[in-house]
């Protein structure tokens, strides 16, 4: 019987970074009825679900990933009165939301370690990872392990004598899922906002939950920088830190805990690593999470090829009854036009890439409108990260997420592209200086970034196929183009991209067929004659007639 598809793998989902989506307030801050304000426009747009960055009480010093309570709302952002308004709204629209939650770690300001690192007798004593160091003094950290951003994953804590687990940044202490007692207080959060009626969860860094319990040292590894394709980095291969049996137990534990629910609720995973090692997280017999990013195929080069053998190897990985999902950017990922010289050419193929593959795509705010990289001054970057050194080198001239951070660009105003109501606010991270990149001018304009957007979403509404049908990827010889097949009962559509700046040719082999979508034409239908050209970087969607 095919696959008659649940509402998550038809989905199209779309990231909001709330600090950065739209002040409602005048703080300069992003807030929940900001997002409220902006509902009509993401159902026009023609998402079918929100995926939210933390909105929860954090003293931001990992911009909302260090979290202090997992059960309310960072007063900057609104209240759970708006939560509560929101949710209903974006529900009463057809739109799912499902939020972000850290199980791994909180922030060192969270009440729950101000307890534990007291002392060694206290009630919460045991609900992080705690270690005795090394050495004559004990202050050599217990073993090798590294944090995912460098450096060691232990930090001293002068009032036990004791080092803690840290598998980010230090003023995130790793949780210590063997106690019972963690695992039953995270549950809870996790049952309350299931009971508010949110549509699901994606799991931060979830493949780091569980490390050795005898401590083993990592074993060494010859790969310095990270890698889509594995999980090794600064010359360690986190093998006693990452991907443990008890963590997919958790996964398991997790989904039985949605599945519990009406109607389906979502699980969505983070996880470092290549398709084969973030099938783990699946299941053995798909039965933990519904889904894990694909971060290799968001690495890969402009490359037709490149992506041939990324969509095969998912394939192969990821058969039914698993379900890929795909992605290109976020909030830890330079923007993707900016990744390719800001080509909006390249942008646009990417997008009936990303939005016709077997599988589900989320979108990065912004994206749709073509937002770019901005260069953030040394002096305004916010991200920790950009103020860490390695080898004396500070991360921020490689490596920060403020760039693809920035408010979203409502308009051509030149103080805050529309982000505020008054013009006079800073915001919190600079904005963008390409003024014609903006939803108000894109909206009037039939051949920008936002018009092209919502034209392939409703083609990718309309036809079943590119929601749930079948791939086959072509083995042709030409290394310019990528060519596959989605297939539904009696429908059939022929995806076509040009990965290079040549015209291409290419004959048909159904003299029945039409062409529903174009890069260059957009929408504009029109019978296939014998032989197929695609000019440079275009793509197209052919349906195959009767």
């Amino acid at each position: 019987m095919a696959n008659q598809g649940k509402w998550w793998q038809k989905a199209v989902f779309y990231q909001i970074y709330p600090r950065s989506f739209y002040d409602s307030t005048n703080t300069g801050i992003g807030d929940l009825r900001g997002i409220i304000n902006k509902l009509d426009y993401l159902e026009e747009l023609g998402i079918d679900g929100i995926w939210f960055s933390p909105f929860f009480p954090s003293p931001q010093e990992d911009c909302g990933y260090d979290i202090t309570d997992f059960g309310s709302i960072n007063p900057e952002y609104g209240t759970m009165k708006d939560f509560d308004e929101l949710l209903k709204k974006s529900h009463k629209k057809g739109i799912k939301v499902i939020l972000d939650i850290i199980l791994n770690h909180t922030s060192a300001q969270h009440p729950w370690f101000l307890e534990s690192k007291k002392n060694r007798t206290n009630e919460k004593k045991d609900w992080y990872v705690w270690k005795d160091g090394r050495g004559k003094d004990g202050k050599k950290p217990p073993n090798n392990w590294n944090a995912m951003i460098g450096g060691p994953a232990w930090e001293w804590c002068e009032e036990r004598k004791q080092f803690y687990l840290h598998q980010f940044l230090t003023f995130q202490p790793d949780l210590n899922w063997r106690n019972p007692d963690v695992q039953i207080a995270m549950f809870n959060y996790i049952r309350f906002w299931l009971d508010k009626g949110v549509d699901g969860f994606r799991l931060d860094i979830i493949h780091t939950l569980f490390e050795d319990k005898h401590f083993k040292n990592n074993p060494l590894s010859w790969r310095f920088f990270p890698s889509h394709n594995s999980n090794e980095v600064l010359f360690h291969k986190p093998k006693y830190t990452q991907y443990l049996p008890e963590t997919i137990e958790v996964c398991l534990k997790l989904r039985e805990l949605v599945n519990s629910y009406s109607p389906d609720r979502l699980l969505v995973g983070e996880a470092a690593g290549n398709p084969q090692m973030i099938k783990q997280l699946y299941g053995r017999n798909n039965d933990g999470l519904h889904l894990s990013f694909n971060f290799k195929f968001a690495g890969q080069p402009f490359s037709a090829t490149k992506f041939r053998r990324a969509i095969e190897e998912t394939e192969e990985v990821l058969s039914e009854p698993y379900w890929p999902c795909y992605v290109f950017s976020n909030h830890d990922s330079n923007r993707l036009i900016s990744r390719h010289k800001e080509d909006k050419k390249k942008a646009k193929l990417l997008a009936i890439l990303l939005l016709t593959l077997r599988g589900t795509p989320f979108i990065y705010y912004g994206e749709e409108i073509g937002m770019q990289q901005v260069k953030v001054h040394k002096d305004k970057q916010l991200d920790p990260i950009s103020k860490l050194k390695i080898w004396g080198i500070p991360l921020g001239s490689i490596y920060a997420r403020d760039g693809c951070r920035t408010p979203m660009q409502w308009d051509d105003s030149p103080i805050n592209a529309g982000f505020s109501k008054n013009p006079k606010i800073v915001p919190w991270l600079p904005i963008g200086q390409n003024e014609n990149i903006n939803v108000k001018n894109e909206l009037s304009d039939e051949k920008s970034m936002l018009i092209f957007f919502k034209k392939l979403l409703k083609v990718r509404k309309q036809y079943e196929p590119l929601q749930i049908g079948q791939l086959n990827v072509s083995e042709d010889s030409n290394s310019d183009l990528l060519i596959y097949d989605r297939t539904f009962q009696e429908q059939h559509l022929t995806i076509l991209l040009n990965f290079s700046s040549k015209i291409q040719s290419i004959t048909a082999t159904n003299m029945k067929s039409k062409q529903v979508f174009s890069t260059k034409l957009f929408e504009e239908q029109k019978e296939i004659s014998e032989e197929i050209t695609l000019e440079h970087f275009e793509g197209i969607i052919v349906e195959q007639m009767k």
